[in-house]
């Protein structure tokens, strides 16, 4: 993250529509939370829609599942859809002794592996990217393809102590959701959605509960180093999706087309877009993930 977390200042500062971010509900159709039991802890998700493919969505760090809300409503209609929250954050546990890229992974392979899914396409944005790479690199049978937005799957250089003090400082203590909500919202530099201060609010209140910030503190700190072998085992049928203002990122355009050759997938740039596609371009993003079937 720039590979620095850009802007590290605006940390400390404490200083698509609404209805799709109404926890779990749209126009007063509610969706239920599910849960899946892992030895640690409950991991919570929601299921919508019916059909032969399964669809996987991971949100990155700090966010939550109701922000592929409105891409799951459309993948939906021809599709089992199942979002999740990570492990610590949205409606999970945080009882978990550990978080990061690779108990992701772990997490969603015993899903796949209990619930005995077929024909699953992963949808990744930021972290959990390098989790979806480990995951088809595990479960080349089942997991059939990927579509990564936002994504990190490597560490260029390893954390500062400077760094990871900072985070520790910025993400601890009662300013520690509002520091994140300043972060989250800085990442959206051109075309905010809006209802980016909804979402802001859900997003801080979620963050207050006891042990969601230590959750992404950890997550933040995590190394990718046990996922980035999973890089030379996974190729084709990969769709990178990059915002060409990707705070995130030094070079989003760089970041992306090395990821895809390496996987040897298919780049798309979505001009002007931060680092959350899948919320600034929901069509777009839908019809790119369907290009994962619709083109074989």
């Amino acid at each position: 993250m720039k590979e620095h977390y850009h802007k590290l200042s605006i940390l400390f500062s404490i200083l698509f529509p609404f209805l799709f971010w109404m926890d779990g509900s749209l126009m007063g159709s509610p969706i239920s939370t599910s849960y899946f039991q892992t030895k640690e802890g409950k991991i919570a998700y929601t299921q919508t829609g019916v059909g032969k493919r399964n669809l996987i969505l991971l949100p990155g760090i700090g966010d939550r599942k109701e922000s592929y809300f409105e891409v799951a409503e459309f993948l939906a209609k021809e599709n089992s859809v199942y979002s999740f929250d990570l492990r610590g954050h949205g409606e999970s546990d945080v009882s978990f002794s550990s978080y990061g890229p690779k108990e992701t992974a772990e997490d969603i392979l015993s899903f796949i592996r209990e619930k005995d899914l077929q024909n699953v396409y992963i949808v990744a944005n930021s972290m959990t990217a390098a989790s979806a790479v480990y995951i088809r690199s595990m479960e080349k049978r089942r997991v059939l393809g990927l579509v990564l937005s936002g994504p990190f799957v490597r560490d260029k250089a390893p954390l500062s102590f400077g760094m990871k003090t900072l985070v520790q400082l910025a993400f601890r203590g009662p300013w520690g959701p509002s520091a994140w909500v300043s972060f989250y919202e800085s990442l959206f530099p051109v075309n905010p959605p809006k209802d980016l201060k909804e979402r802001s609010e859900k997003l801080k209140k979620n963050l207050s509960e006891d042990g969601r910030m230590a959750a992404v503190r950890s997550m933040l700190l995590a190394s990718k180093t046990e996922c980035e072998p999973a890089l030379n085992l996974v190729s084709g049928n990969v769709i990178v999706v990059m915002g060409t203002k990707d705070p995130d990122f030094d070079s989003p355009e760089e970041e992306a087309h090395w990821i895809g050759t390496k996987l040897s997938g298919e780049v798309r740039m979505y001009e002007g877009v931060g680092h959350y596609p899948f919320v600034e371009n929901p069509i777009r993003f839908t019809s790119d993930v369907q290009q994962l079937w619709q083109k074989k």
